[in-house]
C-alpha cells in the first residue's frame, strides 16, 4: 500500500523542541530536564537531546511524548524505528493530545509502526476532525472519496 498523508520531513528537531521548551513546568525536575534539551539541542548533541526529551515523555509529558514519537519517527537523535514511534504516538493521543491523533490515524492508515487498519485510522482521524484539526478533516474527506475507495 503507497503511503498516504507521511509525516512532514521537513520538521526541523528546532520546531519540535521549541514546542516542549515553551510549555511551563511546576516541577523542578522537569525544569532542569528541559535546561539540558535546549543545551543538548543547540550544541548540536541530538542524542542528548533526545535522552532529556524521553525523560519528559516517561514522566508523562504528553507533548515530550509526541514529539518522542516524532524524531524516532525521523530518526532525529535516535535510529529510526516506527514501532516505537506508533507506541509513543499513541500513549500521547490516548491523553487527548490533537496533534498525536492525527498523527496516530496517519500511522493506521499507512501501517506505520503497525498493521494498517482503516477503521483504527477514521476513529482516530475522526477524534481530531471533531476537535477541529483541519488537515484531519481532508484526510477523512479524501478517504471517503472515490480516489481512495472507501467512498460511498
Amino acid at each position: 500500500m503507497n503511503k498516504v498523508f507521511g509525516v512532514n520531513k521537513s520538521l526541523t528537531l528546532s520546531v519540535l523542541l521549541s514546542t516542549v521548551l515553551t510549555l511551563s513546568s511546576s516541577n523542578d525536575l522537569a525544569d532542569e530536564r528541559q535546561c539540558r534539551l535546549l543545551s543538548a539541542h543547540r550544541s548540536g548533541e541530538h542524542e542528548n537531546a533526545f535522552q532529556c526529551l524521553e525523560a519528559l515523555a516517561k514522566q508523562g509529558d504528553v507533548r515530550a511524548q509526541y514529539l518522542v514519537s516524532t524524531m524516532y519517527n525521523l530518526g532525529h537523535g535516535v535510529e529510526k524505528d516506527e514501532h516505537n514511534a506508533y507506541k509513543w504516538c499513541k500513549r500521547a493521543a490516548e491523553e487527548g493530545l490533537l496533534e498525536a491523533q492525527f498523527q496516530l490515524g496517519l500511522m493506521y492508515l499507512n501501517g506505520e509502526g503497525i498493521t494498517p487498519d482503516d477503521d483504527e485510522a477514521i476513529k482516530w482521524l475522526w477524534a481530531a476532525a471533531d476537535r477541529g484539526y483541519p488537515q484531519a478533516s481532508d484526510v477523512l474527506q479524501f478517504i471517503f472519496s472515490d480516489d481512495f475507495g472507501l467512498g460511498c
